[in-house]
């Protein structure tokens, strides 16, 4: 999602109640030179949708459920570290991490994703930006996103331990955008990420990651 959708990443939905924040303020890393006024201006719009949501756009919301043949402990730790994406999501070409914070709870990392997104004979140049904020202890994470023109995505990804050595994994995206574009936003986004998924599991699987 970075998503002309830029559609993809995809990205994260804050359902669910989040656990206590840990008392001590966050320790935080920059990456030098890192912050662009892309991802500024881009997250300042993200924030401003938020507070007052435009009455003109629209939403559609996915489940993509998938099992992997591995403990939760590994599974998490895979899917959960963004450099996992590159390769593997069809349209990301890079991600430029700005920040992480930890405040020994919970993890947020500021970053843009770079996107070639197919629009017929031509690709789009999309950048991403985005927010994650992980949750380990209780197994899921957020991912909040913005595109121009004003493409929205909330991702929220759970992770399940069935008990017999195999984890459960579901993306929870909802993709908002204007009308004429929600269609190709959500369609894309939603491929890209059965793709991505995929593509996770078999590298979990046969030893790759």
């Amino acid at each position: 999602m970075k998503y002309l959708v830029g559609c993809a990443l995809a990205l994260s939905f804050a359902a669910g109640s989040p656990v206590a924040q840990a008392d001590t303020a966050p320790t935080c890393t920059d990456t030098p030179n890192s912050y662009t006024p892309g991802w500024q201006t881009g997250w300042a719009s993200y924030q401003a949708e938020q507070k007052s949501p435009s009455s003109g756009n629209s939403s559609r919301t996915v489940d993509l459920p998938i099992t992997i043949n591995a403990p939760i402990a590994h599974v998490w730790t895979v899917y959960s570290n963004l450099r996992n994406d590159i390769g593997r999501h069809p349209f990301l070409q890079d991600i430029i991490t700005h920040r992480t914070c930890s405040d020994g709870v919970t993890t947020t990392i500021d970053f843009t994703a770079l996107e070639n997104v197919p629009m017929g004979s031509v690709d789009y140049p999309a950048k991403t930006q985005a927010e994650q904020k992980l949750y380990p202890i209780d197994h899921y994470y957020l991912t909040d996103s913005y595109d121009q023109p004003g493409v929205i995505t909330h991702q929220k990804v759970t992770f399940v331990d069935n008990g017999n050595g195999t984890t459960s994994v579901n993306e929870h995206i909802t993709f908002i955008a204007n009308p004429l574009l929600i269609g190709f936003t959500a369609d894309n986004g939603t491929s890209s990420h059965q793709a991505y998924q995929a593509a996770l599991k078999r590298d979990i699987e046969n030893g790759t990651l």
